[in-house]
């Protein structure tokens, strides 16, 4: 699946730069007397204080507690009665701690996922700012690039008159259907939105939702609500349903996804603004403190610049590893 954005993931070493200095820095300043007291040594010797350090190091580039734990768990393991030819040196030890955090990462049902004969329905939603409307437009351009789909887009934020225009816009540019009526129920909106991607033989449907806090319970409510219509209507419910985060809201975003989970099903996540933060890291918390794939990851404003998520090659990014 998306086989071409894949192969663009190369570029993801370039977009994270940000992050990689910063994280790089804080763990390869860990390993400084390590290295020295490794020097011209088979077996590899680490002690606690720099295990704890490089603990410390994880959770200021915002990774989280529990994840950070996990990592170093399989850090001490891996190096546990370890004999090398290799050299004992920073790219040595990073090179663990990618395994370990690709390891973290990678799962069976990262692929965005269509429905093999009938009409695929995709609900996207976040809080205000995360980057949905501009997550929706890419993503458009990659089902019809790389998979032939017909594609419509759904205007289901109801509350924001410029997210209606601003969608139009980008189902304009990628060369898609686009759906809106008068309705101010999201509800009732996607429901006819069904009907006419039907009529016309739309396979795949993207739906944009209001931006909301995970605090505001009505708004909660009307994003489940509209998960039910969809269930009522197709028999089943939407085959993907994808939290869009802000890259540059680190740590922060992690009680939006506990939040959303709570009210709606989702499948995975979008992590957005990657190429202008350095807390890329929280990335891995994401996934793996609320079992959830990254689908996709936005690294910069063009058409083209919503990527699947490839964990060995982001976690090789966040290293300057090759």
């Amino acid at each position: 699946m998306f086989k071409k954005a894949k192969s663009l993931f190369s570029f993801v070493k370039e977009k994270l730069v940000k992050t990689r200095e910063s994280i790089t820095r804080s763990v390869t300043q860990v390993f400084v007397d390590t290295v020295a007291t490794n020097v011209n040594r088979k077996k590899v010797v680490i002690d606690d204080n720099t295990v704890n350090e490089l603990q410390e190091a994880l959770i200021l580039s915002d990774v989280s507690f529990n994840s950070s734990e996990r990592i170093i768990k399989k850090f001490k393991d891996g190096l546990k009665n370890q004999e090398t030819e290799e050299e004992v040196n920073n790219e040595f030890f990073l090179g663990i701690l990618q395994k370990e955090i690709s390891a973290m990462l990678d799962r069976d049902d990262l692929n965005i996922n269509f429905e093999p004969g009938g009409l695929s329905v995709f609900i996207i939603s976040g809080v205000n700012g995360s980057g949905k409307t501009t997550t929706i437009g890419k993503l458009a351009n990659l089902i019809v690039s790389e998979i032939g789909k017909k594609v419509m887009i759904v205007a289901a934020d109801t509350f924001r008159a410029a997210a209606i225009s601003q969608l139009e816009v980008w189902a304009k540019r990628v060369g898609v259907e686009f759906f809106s009526n008068e309705s101010k129920d999201p509800s009732s909106v996607v429901y006819s939105a069904i009907e006419e991607a039907e009529k016309k033989d739309v396979e795949v449907i993207i739906i944009d939702t209001a931006g909301r806090l995970g605090t505001n319970n009505d708004l909660m409510m009307e994003l489940s609500k509209i998960e039910n219509v969809i269930k009522k209507q197709m028999g089943k419910g939407p085959i993907e349903n994808l939290l869009v985060l802000d890259g540059t809201s680190g740590q922060n975003a992690l009680s939006q996804i506990e939040k959303f989970k709570k009210s709606i099903n989702l499948t995975g996540i979008v992590i957005t603004k990657l190429d202008s933060t350095s807390k890329a890291g929280f990335a891995i918390s994401a996934s793996y403190d609320y079992d959830l794939p990254i689908k996709l990851i936005g690294v910069g404003e063009t058409l083209h610049d919503l990527l699947p998520f490839v964990p060995d090659d982001f976690s090789k990014a966040l290293f300057d590893l090759k």
